[in-house]
Formats: C-alpha cells, structure tokens, sequence
C-alpha cells in the first residue's frame, strides 16, 4: 500500500518567466505562468493533500476552485523546501514530499502515480538542460539543490547520504516552459488552461520546412 503523499508546488508570480518576453508582454507571462500552475494543479487531484509555496502577495483567488493550499514564504527556494522537509520529519514523516515545478503544462495524473511508484529514498525526475522536475522525498536527511544543474547536484547529495535513489523518466514531466520554443509543446501537446489561453493571445502552430513554428495571427 502507498503511503500518503504530500505534493508542494513552488510558485513565483512577480518577474516570471522573463525568457518569454520577446513573445509575450509581462502581463501575459504572468496569465500563463498562472495557466500552467493551475493545470499543474489539476494533475495532482490523486494526491490527498497540495501546497502551492509562494512568496507573500499571492492571491488565493487563482487557485480558490482548486484543492490546494496556500503557503506563504520569504525564504529563497531551497531554503524554503528545506523548511517543509524538516517540518515533516519533527512530525515524524506523516507523509512522504513530493515536490512539482509549477511550469509543467504537460503532465498529467499517470505522471504524479507514475513518480509514487517509484522505489526509492528520494525518486528524481529530470527537466530538459539539467533541472530537476519533480521529486519525491521518503527520506528526511535529504536536502533540495535548486538552481543551476540541480539533477546533477541533487543525484550527488543523495549519493553522498547513503540515500537509495530512484528516477521517473517522462517526455511530459521533463517539458518545463522557458523559452519560446517551449510554447510549441504546449499547443502540439496539451489542452489544458495554458494552451487556451495562448490561442487567445493569437499564436497558433504553423509548418515551416517540416517543423512546428509559432505564428501570431493577432495581438491577443
């Protein structure tokens, strides 16, 4: 039987996704970074309890008709992770931590039962260009590494902790939204909130020399 699951989702709704800003307006980054946390939070709905970790300001009104939570924290991300971790283990590890990025429009439920039936002390799951994704923490010695290579950095704590480690490989998971090139994976292969809003801010998916490209039809 699977234990209980607790999902934290780490959100940040002020100077979001900057790299997109040559195809989209400050404005419509942050509709989209608010799009995609909330189709991320609609994968989750087979874990019982969800965080959504954000910085102090954000409305709980973008996630009201979700089942999550709101945590607010001024800590950087690692530390603020790391906080959680060590609140659950001095509760003597009610439920094991399963930490998704927010910027995952891909992924659906089998991806969130997909990581949990993972054996492991901790079970990584790679993002494109070094990241982590997803991970979920059985272990409370672990600690997060984010920023830079973390998959890299995270593989290398667990190692030196003695710490039995899993992985979760998924083409959907792995897809986090950065550039904008990365918007063509969510019109090609999703058909949630993000994608919806997209079409409405006028980009739609065009063939160019046997390739998917991103044409605006309007200003949105």
């Amino acid at each position: 039987m699977l234990r209980p699951v607790h999902c934290v989702v780490p959100f940040k709704s002020s100077g979001c996704k900057t790299r997109l800003s040559s195809i989209l307006s400050g404005e419509q980054r942050l509709l989209l970074a608010v799009a995609m946390l909330r189709d991320v939070l609609r994968s989750l709905r087979s874990i019982g309890m969800v965080t959504v970790l954000a910085r102090p300001g954000m409305s709980g009104d973008l996630i009201a008709d979700l089942n999550a939570s709101l945590r607010f924290s001024e800590l950087e991300l690692g530390e603020a992770l790391n906080e959680l971790i060590d609140e659950n283990a001095a509760s003597g590890w009610p439920a094991d931590l399963l930490i998704v990025m927010a910027d995952l429009p891909l992924i659906r439920e089998e991806d969130v039962l997909g990581i949990v039936g993972v054996p492991g002390g901790v079970v990584l799951a790679p993002g494109r260009g070094g990241g982590t994704n997803m991970i979920l923490i059985r272990d409370g010695r672990f600690r997060t590494r984010y920023m830079g290579l973390s998959f890299a950095k995270h593989q290398r704590e667990a190692e030196e902790l003695g710490i039995e480690t899993g992985y979760y490989y998924s083409y959907r998971a792995g897809c986090d939204i950065d550039e904008p090139g990365d918007l063509i994976e969510i019109m090609l292969h999703s058909n949630g909130e993000a994608r919806a809003l997209l079409e409405r801010f006028g980009l739609r998916i065009i063939e160019s020399e046997g390739r998917a490209r991103l044409n605006r039809i309007s200003d949105g």
